[in-house]
């Protein structure tokens, strides 16, 4: 992913930005969410498997993306202050 430095960015272009990764923030937890159900369920029915463990490897990018949102957001706020 291709890092922008967040002060060269327009406000609009900003908020453009937030609501995206807002929105991919909210697509991975679902994703987490169903990961885990999924692995549960099979972990039930046929034992302990790989889909245990796959959800917990997209963790880490889920911080990333919201550290990502707090970045943008405190950038926001400086500016409208």
């Amino acid at each position: 992913m291709k890092e922008t430095d967040l002060s060269k960015l327009t406000i609009e272009e900003l908020l453009k930005q937030e609501k995206t990764v807002k929105a991919v923030s909210y697509l991975f937890i679902g994703v987490i969410i169903i990961q885990f159900a999924a692995g549960i369920f099979l972990t039930i029915k046929q034992g302990f498997s790989i889909f245990m463990i796959v959800p917990i490897a997209f963790v880490p990018i889920l911080m990333i993306t919201i550290s990502n949102l707090k970045k943008i957001r405190t950038e926001i706020d400086s500016r409208t202050k």
